[in-house]
């Protein structure tokens, strides 16, 4: 028995992959292939758990609950997850099945109940262990593309029940084969300040001629004694050409594990970190995704393992060997290594920045006042500010300019002025997108003061809003052969802190549950049974986070 023991211990050390057994079966029947996997990077956020593709690219894939256990969670959005169910397993874990079509009838009509309850389509119910229980493999939904979904798919997720914390499905055996390495793209040379702020970027390329990964010349001289390193890189799997995250990386200096990070957990607490995790300026300014290789000064992000910062330290004249290893989670490998020597051309030391990011500070400019926390930063940074009055959307507004957007904010900050003399829930605090479409954070008020938080620096301005949402009728025909639809629309768009577009459906008084589809702000009923008997007429009210209000009555006869 030992001696078998010790195999199975050789064998997952030669592989570097075998993963808890927890006996959970696959979500669908058909072969799981990726089109997203666990911490990979994404806009302000790492992605908490799989993306599975559609088996025939379209909606209508038979879901299943990986264990049993019973139904704890039932969350309907008109983004973010669309129709998600939570699973709890007797193993002390969580299953999360998101952008579902629809659920298996017992939980379809239990829902429905809810929700005609509550005259909410948008719910968040959490359900008691004896009512809903669910068989291992048992279906509890089809496929769909609901909520902040752009095409059909299961996002998959496993969390910790008790901590809530998402873990990699695929340590857990829920993932598609694999035999294929990382692949390694290019190598970024930061040269750090004695403050840790990056003084100077150079860009390392790999030969094609050559194998493993191996820069044109083995040999890199820098002008820092600070040196931080990223890497361009991405991973693909089998039977799919996504580029998907990566799982590791290991960074050895002189043969030694100098810094080290994982994708086997993390917490939703800790998402924005990951624009302190990348080289930020580089994925907004060239749309690239490069992982530090280390941690910036004011970045806690608890994901690295125990150790050293990462930061390389070269005396005059010294050189060092450096390797970097990445590897994906069933253990394919991908590595290069290089010396790194630093020159007698020292960098010009630069001043020290004007806001520590280890600091809590304040900026009055112009009417405003801009309040920022411990770590706002990721490191220290010279910030510059503006103010003045511009013309929006045919309004003359006051506005504040915080730097450029390019630098990566870990955490909320404040900004505030005196309150409008003609001061009404209409005005608000507004910034624009990168589409140029104006985007609304809300405002509160405080000690006759009007005062958002924000998380990205960029131009603000306070601005009043008086135009109510806008509705357009597809189709609401009575003999009701196809589904009714209403297209809604507003001015701004709301992000941060600010909910989405109010709406209220009635049909003869009686309220109706009429889907959001906030891909294409289009609200879709097609559950017939529900209305009331002779349905003679349709009321719909819509409400904007600014209190702007329109209501639509029209006839169905």
């Amino acid at each position: 028995m030992k001696t078998i023991f010790a195999c199975i211990l050789l064998f997952c050390g030669l592989i570097g992959f075998c993963h808890d057994s927890l006996d959970f079966v696959f979500p669908v029947d058909h072969q799981v292939r990726l089109t997203g996997n666990f911490m990979e990077l994404r806009d302000n956020h790492f992605h908490a758990g799989i993306d599975i593709k559609s088996s025939r690219g379209v909606t209508g894939d038979k879901i299943k609950s990986v264990g049993e256990g019973y139904v704890s969670r039932i969350r309907i959005t008109s983004g973010s997850y669309g129709n998600a169910l939570y699973i709890n397993h007797p193993n002390g874990y969580t299953s999360v099945y998101a952008h579902l079509e629809e659920f298996i009838p017992e939980i379809q009509e239990y829902l429905s109940d809810i929700q005609y309850s509550l005259e909410s389509f948008e719910v968040d119910v959490y359900l008691p262990d004896s009512l809903l229980s669910v068989s291992k493999g048992q279906k509890i939904g089809i496929m769909g593309n609901t909520g902040r979904s752009f095409g059909p798919h299961l996002h998959f997720e496993l969390r910790e029940t008790k901590s809530e914390l998402p873990v990699n499905p695929e340590k857990y055996g829920i993932g598609p084969s694999d035999s294929k390495a990382p692949v390694l793209q290019s190598l970024c040379i930061y040269n750090l300040d004695k403050y840790g702020s990056v003084s100077d970027t150079e860009v390392k390329y790999f030969n094609p001629k050559k194998n493993n990964y191996r820069l044109y010349t083995d040999l890199v001289e820098v002008k820092s004694n600070n040196i931080g390193l990223g890497m361009q890189m991405y991973d693909t799997m089998n039977g799919s050409t996504n580029k998907n995250g990566v799982y590791s990386y290991k960074l050895y200096v002189d043969d030694s594990l100098h810094f080290e990070w994982k994708a086997d957990v993390f917490s939703f607490y800790e998402s924005r970190k990951i624009n302190g995790f990348i080289d930020y300026e580089r994925k907004k300014k060239y749309a690239q995704k490069i992982y530090l290789l280390y941690k910036q000064n004011c970045n806690s992000f608890s994901g690295y393992k125990d150790g050293s910062d990462g930061v390389i330290k070269l005396s005059q004249g010294q050189q060092k060997k450096v390797r970097i290893l990445i590897e994906d989670i069933k253990g394919n490998q991908s590595q290069t290594s290089f010396v790194l020597r630093r020159t007698a051309d020292d960098l010009q030391e630069a001043p020290k920045a004007d806001f520590d990011c280890k600091d809590i500070f304040h900026q009055d400019q112009g009417i405003f006042s801009l309040d920022f926390d411990k770590e706002t930063f990721f490191s220290s940074r010279d910030l510059e500010f503006e103010s003045g009055k511009k013309e929006v959307l045919g309004q003359r507004c006051h506005y504040v300019r915080v730097s450029n957007t390019v630098i990566p904010v870990s955490k909320y900050f404040k900004i505030s002025c005196p309150l409008p003399k003609d001061y009404n829930e209409q005005w608000t605090i507004v910034s624009t997108d990168s589409r140029g479409r104006f985007v609304d954070f809300g405002a509160d008020t405080l000690d006759n003061r009007l005062y958002t938080w924000v998380d990205q620096l960029g131009e603000y301005y306070v601005f009043k809003d008086k135009l109510a949402p806008t509705a357009e009728i597809i189709n609401i025909e009575a003999s009701m052969s196809k589904p009714w639809k209403i297209r809604i629309k507003d001015n701004l768009i709301p992000d941060g802190r600010v909910d989405d577009l109010y709406y209220e459906v009635r049909v003869n008084g009686q309220w109706i549950n009429m889907q959001y589809d906030l891909k294409n702000n289009v609200l879709v009923f097609d559950d017939f049974d529900r209305l009331p008997q002779n349905p003679s007429s349709i009321s719909i009210i819509l409400s904007d986070n600014c209190g702007n209000q329109k209501e639509i009555v029209r006839n169905l006869r």
